[in-house]
């Protein structure tokens, strides 16, 4: 079972920070970031991509460069952290 939400407005979110890491390294525009709990939920504008790099990324079969991969979970997950209230 996917950890997302599509919803009805054109977003889409998560609360997957490997999902929303993947999708922003694929160029998929975050539209901001909510508080949910402990936890941050990830809202991306739908794209026509979406579907797909969430497809290839469940079954294993979406190649990314390491690098830029590395780069946006460094960036997301202090986003969620300062999101969350839970700053180290």
């Amino acid at each position: 079972m996917k950890p997302t939400c599509q919803q009805p407005s054109g977003e889409f979110k998560t609360r997957d920070l490997y999902l929303a890491v993947v999708l922003k390294s694929s160029g998929i525009p975050i539209a901001r970031l909510e508080s949910s709990g402990p936890r941050a939920v990830f809202v991306f504008k739908e794209t026509a991509q979406l579907d797909e790099i969430s497809t290839k990324f469940f079954n294993r079969e979406l190649r990314i460069e390491p690098r830029s991969l590395f780069d946006e979970w460094r960036s997301l997950k202090s986003m969620a952290f300062v999101a969350t209230g839970n700053v180290r």
